[in-house]
């Protein structure tokens, strides 16, 4: 059975609780525990590639056999998301830490449970017409991107907020390429649609998208990579964790078995997708992208996709680097966040033991 997803509004996301959220009936339940019903929280306005796990953990049933029946929410928005955690309307939040970092060191309390990703597949993508104004194309060297991108003064980028991983990256490479960001517009465009159409129409030069939006900014409108954070062509970035699952830290401890279940189904498609990676894209394909990337450029989509898929793990070094990086507002040394206390990868731990799975590092 499918989960119900849907976009909230931010009144919805103050305004919604766990107690309100509608049930799914689900029979059979495998661990013998008595049905849950979860809310998932997704910091995006639509599906995100680094979230595959748990896509495959629905779509092959492992919720189901856990026990579990799920709820998406999509937030559209890293900000909005953590407004929803906070406000009780999800019990798992999916996306990037950079704003639950920066909310512990406010004194709130959270924990991450498991690691969708292990790093953030983002691409710095250039419009068809900035790329051939620069004679920049696909072909061409890392070296002269980055040459020539030091002449890229005015340019207009496109990010999804203000704070995001997107707007983060767009300065990192701004700095990369010895710009200010004062001699630059960076725009947040809030969604996916909104930055392809802002690409499409001019109204910005570049954008920073994970896949799929950065897949369709190529396919469907001649988009140009500048640089990837798979190849290691943005400085630092490939060195930060990537999405990862994050709870209250008192909901994970009044809760653990729903935690342990959430975590078990997604460490169970984690290890599908290392394993069994064609026969993994083709699942996802089915159950996300089969109505927003074409068939016949998908198996490339997916392919350079892979790569992000590794372990259940988060280590405190990965997590740290996000304030080494500059990336948590007002913290400046990576030990005032205490990871140690943040990062709970008991669950994970169990998940691997229990798949008998040895998880390459």
């Amino acid at each position: 059975m499918g989960a119900n997803n849907r976009p909230i509004s931010r009144r919805r996301l103050l305004g919604l609780t766990v107690a309100g959220a509608a049930s799914l009936v689900v029979p059979g339940i495998s661990h013998g525990r008595p049905q849950d019903h979860v809310t998932l929280l997704m910091g995006s306005g639509g599906p995100l590639i680094a979230w595959a796990p748990t896509f495959i953990a629905e779509a092959l049933g492992y919720y189901k056999d856990e026990g579990l029946t799920i709820e998406r929410i999509h937030t559209r928005s890293g900000p909005a998301g953590m407004t929803a955690l906070v406000s009780g309307a999800g019990d798992a939040y999916y996306t990037a830490p950079g704003e639950l970092l920066a909310a512990t060191v406010r004194g709130q309390q959270f924990k991450i449970v498991m690691a969708q990703s292990v790093y953030q597949d983002l691409y710095f993508i250039i419009s068809n017409d900035y790329a051939k104004k620069h004679g920049i194309t696909a072909a061409t060297p890392f070296e002269r991107r980055l040459s020539t991108a030091k002449s890229f003064k005015g340019i207009r980028i496109g990010v999804s907020a203000p704070g995001s991983v997107t707007d983060y990256c767009a300065r990192r490479v701004l700095s990369q390429i010895n710009i200010s960001a004062s001699d630059a517009s960076i725009v947040p465009l809030q969604s996916t649609e909104n930055t392809i159409a802002a690409i499409g129409n001019g109204t910005i030069d570049a954008l920073v998208s994970a896949p799929p939006g950065s897949s369709l900014a190529q396919s469907q409108l001649g988009g140009v990579i500048l640089f990837s954070v798979g190849r290691d062509e943005i400085s630092g970035f490939r060195s930060i964790t990537g999405h990862l699952i994050e709870a209250r830290a008192d909901d994970v401890k009044q809760k653990p078995d729903v935690y342990r279940a959430i975590v078990r189904a997604d460490t169970r498609a984690l290890k599908y997708i290392v394993e069994n990676p064609k026969p993994a894209g083709d699942t996802l394909y089915k159950s996300q992208y089969s109505s927003l990337v074409k068939a016949e450029i998908w198996p490339d989509v997916w392919a350079s996709s892979i790569p992000q898929f590794k372990t259940p793990f988060v280590s405190q070094r990965s997590l740290e680097s996000w304030v080494a990086m500059g990336m948590v507002p007002g913290v400046s040394d990576p030990k005032a966040i205490n990871s140690g206390e943040i990062i709970d990868m008991r669950f994970a731990t169990q998940a691997v033991q229990s798949l008998n799975w040895k998880v390459s590092a």
